[in-house]
């Protein structure tokens, strides 16, 4: 097959290449850059890239529908809370000691 083929989640297609369980019968379950099918032998689900899909199938046996399924409604975004700051104490914070060992000034006897 030549081209960009149209594929559908639900086409049923008969592949060149066999499966190793020896099935080449696949459901299409996921379409996208890679398409996502399940073996109808052995019921292994396969993501492949949809270049290398569109060369190996030989033949499509049910074609699946066009529309898109329906996906349940949004809900609507909660609102976003951010935690309050803490609150700042009105008295100042004490000063940190002085980095280092203090230094003692010593008077020793006979000397002026």
């Amino acid at each position: 097959m030549s081209g960009v083929v149209k594929l559908f989640v639900g086409d049923v297609i008969r592949t060149r290449k066999k499966h190793p369980c020896g099935g080449d019968v696949w459901v299409i379950e996921r379409v996208g850059a890679d398409v996502g099918m399940t073996c109808r032998t052995c019921g292994r689900y396969v993501l492949i890239d949809r270049v290398k899909l569109e060369r190996r199938i030989r033949e499509f046996l049910e074609r699946g529908s066009e529309e898109t399924p329906l996906l349940p409604p949004l809900l609507p975004p909660r609102p976003v809370r951010y935690p309050e700051p803490p609150r700042r104490s009105r008295r100042p914070e004490p000063a940190p000691p002085p980095a280092g060992p203090r230094r003692r000034i010593v008077k020793r006897a006979g000397q002026t």
